[in-house]
């Protein structure tokens, strides 16, 4: 049996096990999921060697999620592209981290990190002016 995608989350402050943890009021049981918070006090070498010491073993299908692009998550996470196969895509939402696990049995394709992207730029709506009423 295929085992489920990795899916792995840099945050800073850690608000990534908050998020990881709401899912099972939407999805259910989540599995291969794990958060990897960056702290104030940690520097880039700590953090990079807690992600290294959290995440073993990684595979071609290990996606991770990273909270602000350009941000010292993001550029970890890219910097360790060059010793792992990650797929990296900052900006994580709740409804991105769902359409991840909704597609964790499936090989990471560009058309799957499309939708991925799309759900969590989709999921970004001016509720007041989307249910204003007329009148």
């Amino acid at each position: 049996m295929r085992e489920k995608n990795k899916i792995i989350l840099l945050t800073h402050g850690g608000w990534g096990a908050a998020l990881i943890k709401s899912m099972g009021l939407l999805v259910g049981k989540t599995e291969n999921i794990m958060d990897i918070g960056l702290t104030a006090n940690m520097t880039l070498d700590q953090y990079m060697l807690k992600i290294e010491n959290s995440v073993m073993p990684v595979n071609k299908n290990t996606i991770v999620l990273t909270d602000i692009p350009g941000g010292t998550t993001s550029n970890v996470a890219l910097r360790l592209t060059q010793k792992y196969p990650w797929t990296i895509l900052s900006g994580v939402n709740a409804l991105m981290l769902v359409e991840t696990i909704m597609h964790q049995n499936e090989d990471i394709t560009a058309e799957i990190v499309k939708k991925i992207l799309e759900a969590g730029q989709q999921s970004q709506k001016n509720l007041n002016l989307l249910f204003r009423s007329e009148g």
